[in-house]
């Protein structure tokens, strides 16, 4: 916050709804030596005022991935839609490990259907994708950041721009 104001979010609404829905969620890091680390999200949540993301991995698979973010508070969080290519990055500088809420189970299990749905409706089969995304995790951890960048990821000429706002 510079002289009293508070940036705008880099989320608008629709980007918001965007990574919350059937989407590919990777989450990265990197440690001290720079050497990076990335794991499959099983979803993530959007504050009220779209400043914070919150991305939710399988502890068990993510372990390393964790430590990077204890030890410097980098993240890079992309998602993309199957059937569109349509793909969004966010990154920030400020990732914390937070408590996991019991709701959140509940989110990466809607999650975990609304992706399904998504690659069937491009001819993959229920069972391709629930293999491809695996079962439910055992134990959830939650890494909450602020997007201090934003960028449109999608394959074609605005590829690495910086996110415009749509609402």
């Amino acid at each position: 916050m510079a002289g009293g104001v508070t940036a705008a979010p880099q989320l608008d609404a629709a980007h918001a709804e965007f990574i919350q829905g059937g989407v590919s969620v990777i989450v990265a890091s990197r440690n001290a030596a720079r050497v990076p680390d990335a794991v499959r999200g099983c979803g993530c949540r959007v504050s009220r005022d779209r400043r914070r993301v919150t991305v939710l991995v399988d502890r068990g698979r993510a372990g390393t991935l964790l430590d990077d973010v204890a030890g410097n508070g980098m993240i890079a969080v992309v998602f993309s839609q199957p059937s569109t290519h349509r793909t969004i990055q966010l990154k920030g500088a400020d990732a914390v490990l937070v408590a996991a809420r019991p709701v959140d189970r509940t989110l990466v299990a809607a999650h975990r259907e609304d992706w399904i749905g998504e690659l069937m409706r491009i001819g993959y089969s229920r069972e391709f994708a629930e293999a491809f995304w695996g079962p439910l995790p055992a134990s959830l951890a939650a890494v909450a950041f602020t997007p201090t960048a934003a960028f449109q990821q999608t394959p074609g000429p605005a590829a690495g721009q910086p996110l415009g706002r749509s609402t």
